[in-house]
């Protein structure tokens, strides 16, 4: 059952007289709710997106430090040549 179609649900009990307007509004408060409100929290999803982000982080660092090892070497070479 879709959100308007409970809203009207509530609404044509209330005109019915089978609830009162007190019922009425606590039911369309706990339908918005349900609509509307925080969804569940899956945390597992959230552990797996973390740990992706980690891996990444980690393999990002690596590969900056093979980069900058290369980058002293290619610079200690040349500052050997430059000797000559």
């Amino acid at each position: 059952m879709t959100y308007s179609e409970t809203i009207a649900g509530i609404n044509s009990a209330l005109a019915r007289g089978e609830i009162d307007a007190a019922t009425a509004t606590a039911l369309k408060k706990q339908a918005a709710e349900g609509e509307y409100g925080a969804k569940s929290f899956n945390i597992t999803e959230f552990e797996d997106l973390l740990g992706r982000l980690e891996g990444s982080k980690m393999r990002q660092q690596r590969q900056k430090s093979v980069e900058g090892r290369r980058d002293i070497m290619s610079q200690g070479l040349a500052s050997m040549m430059s000797n000559f």
